[in-house]
């Protein structure tokens, strides 16, 4: 996400709006490898002396469905409940939002209507693979998710996020999740 965000942001969903575009560039990105977002998310928003560190934290991260959890909900809503209640308790709803997908970021970037794209980036990745890509995008839904996950093991997700943003760069036509898109206008609020 942290190198699609930029283009993402640029080429479509803030495109034409200088002062949206200007406040999203002066973000300060941390990628998190995994999930655990907690410490951070309590570092960032805890006052000390009426004052936070941040201003504003937007958190983007996957809904790891179709599994659920004990309580019924899958890992990423009950992450998004987890940091909601964080921000609840630390006075601070209205600077911390949550931003959640389905699944993962690739399988969302694909039920959006982005084939043929995603299907370019992964061939420069796996130039000897489309056979294999074909296979896995076949299905829907839940099994869909299984199979681009499964995709996505042999995958180097920054290699193929490079590719990605500079196919987008060049003007191959995109489409963001709305979750994606949501997060990139929040960022960039006034």
């Amino acid at each position: 996400e942290a190198l699609l965000l930029p283009v993402l942001a640029e080429k479509i969903v803030l495109k034409g709006d200088e002062a949206a575009l200007r406040r999203f560039r002066s973000t300060t990105f941390v990628p998190i490898d995994g999930v655990d977002f907690q410490p951070y998310v309590k570092l960032l928003i805890t006052p000390q002396n009426d004052i936070r560190i941040a201003d504003k934290v937007v958190i983007v991260t996957d809904g790891d469905g179709p599994e659920t959890l004990d309580s019924g909900l899958t890992a990423g809503k009950n992450r998004k409940r987890i940091y909601d209640g964080i921000a609840k308790g630390a006075n601070a709803a209205t600077i911390c939002e949550t931003y959640i997908n389905d699944y993962s970021l690739e399988t969302e970037l694909l039920t959006v209507g982005n084939q043929d794209v995603l299907k370019d980036a992964y061939i420069v990745c796996h130039p000897q693979s489309e056979e294999k890509w074909d296979t896995a995008v076949s299905h829907k839904g839940d099994k869909l998710a299984e199979s681009m996950h499964a995709l996505f093991k042999e995958t180097r997700k920054g290699d193929f996020a490079q590719v990605l943003a500079e196919l987008i760069e060049d003007g191959k036509e995109f489409k963001v999740p709305k979750y994606l898109s949501d997060a990139i206008k929040s960022i960039s609020a006034e």
